[in-house]
């Protein structure tokens, strides 16, 4: 007795995941590599930009990963990246502010000593200048978007964070200035924000697409039809309607005439001769 055989037809196709969707992420050792490799891209970014606040001189900037945040007099702020979990804390060194505000009205540069308890109101909107200098330098080395970068709370209010019992990953930028000073300005994120914030990072830059050189190939063979038209003339209906083979019609060629390609006019010349054959010179370009 045979057994029975049975076929069996699978109902649709297996599912097939694209390695997008199948791929982990980033692990936190990773993502501290990137977080220490956005620190040069970061100096970069910000040294035209900090120059202006600084005399003019382009400062030398060398980026390090820290331990800890500073505990010194400094101007806080938390920057919000839109659609990415968590806030960056920028630090600015409280000394140097104040350095850098003597500067400006005049002074020579020295901080008051002792340092006060709480920066002035002048330091205050110097610390806020720098938050939309990092704004700007953090989209152009992340890269994002400038307006998904916002500061979600300013130096300007001059108000204490509470301490963050989170693991933080800590990035040092040392300014050395052109007269010799150094002064730090800190970032810390938290580790848990780390993959959301630096997800793009390390990425090729996309190039803007520019406008296509009709020179280079693969257009520079494409064959393009010009037309130069001698003559547009009016005629009556009646006259036109009474056309006949021999009939004499007296035309007047344009001084300038006009070149089109597709229909529009791309130049102008006059009618001249070269060789044996009619030619066109041109004498404006549309």
């Amino acid at each position: 007795m045979s057994q029975p055989h049975h076929r069996f037809i699978p109902a649709g196709r297996a599912a097939q995941h694209c390695p997008e969707l199948t791929a982990r992420g980033p692990g936190p050792a990773e993502l501290r590599a990137r977080w220490a490799a956005l620190g040069p891209d970061l100096a970069a970014a910000l040294t035209p930009r900090l120059a202006p606040l600084l005399g003019g001189k382009e400062p030398q900037i060398e980026a390090a990963v820290a331990e800890r945040l500073p505990s010194v007099l400094a101007a806080h702020a938390l920057i919000a990246r839109e659609g990415c979990p968590g806030l960056l804390h920028l630090i600015a060194d409280g000394s140097a502010l104040l350095q850098i505000v003597d500067r400006t009205f005049g002074g020579n540069g020295a901080a008051p000593q002792p340092l006060p308890e709480k920066l002035p109101a002048s330091a205050l909107l110097l610390a806020q200048r720098i938050e939309a200098i990092a704004c700007a330098a953090l989209a152009e080395a992340l890269p994002c978007a400038a307006e998904s970068l916002a500061v979600y709370h300013s130096a300007k209010r001059a108000t204490a964070f509470p301490a963050s019992t989170e693991e933080t990953a800590i990035l040092t930028l040392t300014i050395s200035e052109a007269g010799g000073s150094q002064w730090p300005l800190t970032l810390a994120l938290p580790v848990t924000a780390l993959a959301g914030w630096l997800g793009g990072h390390g990425r090729t830059r996309r190039k803007p697409a520019g406008s296509a050189d009709p020179a280079a190939a693969p257009f520079a063979d494409v064959p393009l039809p010009l037309s130069a038209t001698l003559v547009d003339m009016r005629l009556p209906l009646a006259i036109a309607a009474s056309l006949e083979p021999g009939m004499v019609l007296p035309v007047a060629v344009a001084r300038a005439v006009p070149l089109s390609a597709g229909g529009s006019v791309i130049a102008r010349g006059s009618v001249g001769h070269q060789d044996d054959r009619i030619a066109l010179k041109l004498t404006q370009i549309a």
